[in-house]
């Protein structure tokens, strides 16, 4: 029987900063971190000397869309004409500042749509101990006639060996905010082959809401706020992409999502929309989270 039990908070030293044009670099005991000036992000997070990034990290509000979404929202979402989608699947971030300030990395930048106004606008800073455990925190405003989005938050990209994972968070079946009071808190184990559902047009699937811990790879992720989370080893893209299951080839990455809030699914495939109880359509936005190496 798996137990969870909360790790007694450290008081630690900041970590070992260096930096040239491109990047800074944060090092220390079993730890090496590369954090891009010019993306706003880390680009490479070594723990005892393996990788655990594919891919940089990046900040995203796109998800695979729901049948129910298809029919109420992929056109104010996506790329669907030239005049009204965010165009959220092809979304860029544009970094206006990237500074070392007392021993944080403070990253100024917004999240636009191609050819889009800025979406939101954004600061996250980013505190690094000694012991190589990053806090995140992340205030966003969100623009104003922006319609109410999909979800907001962090993709990681990690290595096919990041499959399997442990969380305390809404488990063992996937859940969202309108449909996860069937689904109860505990400690769950689970992998990325478990969370995928086979939906006959491919679709969002393996949403974990209400999360204070997740484990994957040699990285834990925490908050005493919780954060919601998904891990899949389809990417957002292949799955709005592909038409029918058989369309859907694994790339050989773990594609993991922690979310500051993922928007609920609505009540049926035949239009009903979400709920608004159930929509991110706050326009100011606080997450905050850690990530720790698991050494």
């Amino acid at each position: 029987e798996l137990e969870y039990k909360a790790a007694p908070q450290e008081v630690c030293a900041p970590a070992n900063f260096c930096e040239d044009k491109l990047n800074i670099y944060i090092s220390g005991d079993g730890f090496d971190y590369i954090f891009s000036k010019h993306y706003g992000t880390f680009t490479s997070i070594k723990v005892s000397g393996e990788e655990q990034l594919a891919e940089k990290v990046q900040i995203s509000a796109f998800r695979a869309p729901t049948d129910n979404d298809e029919r109420s929202m992929l056109q104010y979402w996506t790329f669907e004409n030239i005049w009204q989608g965010e165009n959220l699947e092809r979304a860029f971030t544009k970094v206006y500042d990237c500074s070392v300030v007392d021993g944080e990395i403070v990253v100024t930048a917004s999240l636009s749509g191609v050819s889009r106004m800025p979406l939101a606008r954004y600061t996250i800073v980013y505190k690094i101990a000694d012991n190589g455990k990053i806090d995140v925190k992340l205030a966003a405003k969100i623009r104003e006639d922006a319609k109410w989005l999909p979800r907001f938050g962090f993709d990681f990209t990690l290595p096919k060996t990041a499959d399997s994972f442990t969380y305390y968070g809404k488990g063992p079946l996937d859940n969202y905010a309108d449909m996860s009071h069937c689904a109860p808190m505990g400690l769950y184990e689970s992998d990325t082959k478990r969370e995928y559902v086979p939906y006959v047009n491919p679709q969002e699937h393996g949403n974990h809401a209400d999360t204070r811990y997740l484990k994957i790879g040699k990285l834990i992720f925490a908050s005493q706020n919780g954060f919601e989370f998904n891990a899949s080893q389809y990417s957002a893209m292949a799955l709005f992409k592909a038409r029918h299951t058989d369309e859907l080839v694994p790339d050989g990455v773990t594609h993991l999502r922690i979310d500051y809030k993922v928007s609920g699914v609505g009540s049926g495939a035949c239009g009903p929309i979400t709920h608004e109880n159930y929509r991110l359509s706050e326009k100011e936005i606080k997450f905050s989270f850690s990530l720790q190496p698991n050494t």
